[in-house]
């Protein structure tokens, strides 16, 4: 077989990428060997700047999450949000629509 210059070739990279994976899995095995199996209560508390918190005080609300969003895309949402009634495949929908505009968008403006 003959790759051409250099040495690109497509069964030496794959070699290649089996030997790196086979590799990384034995590190993996190695590490598992050094590392408690299950974490100690210290490693599962919540800290913020050095101080314990507690998990329930640290929850997103997600109507705050979303609200940089709404407020740029105001005058769109007046529409969006009547369609809104929390189904997944609704909000796919609504995600999809605005792919397919974006990528419209990027169309017209690359020519």
């Amino acid at each position: 077989m003959e790759f051409g210059p250099g040495i690109w070739g497509p069964i030496v990279v794959t070699a290649v990428m089996i030997l790196g994976a086979a590799l990384a899995y034995l590190l993996l095995l190695a590490s598992r060997r050094y590392i408690a199996r299950k974490p100690s209560t210290e490693k599962l508390k919540t800290y913020g700047c050095g101080e314990e918190v507690n998990p329930g005080e640290v929850h997103v609300d997600s109507e705050h999450f979303y609200s940089a969003v709404r407020r740029a895309f105001k005058p769109f949402y007046k529409y969006v949000q009547p369609e809104h009634r929390g189904i997944l495949s609704t909000y796919l929908l609504w995600v999809i629509v605005g792919l397919v505009i974006v990528l419209i968008a990027v169309m017209l403006s690359l020519r």
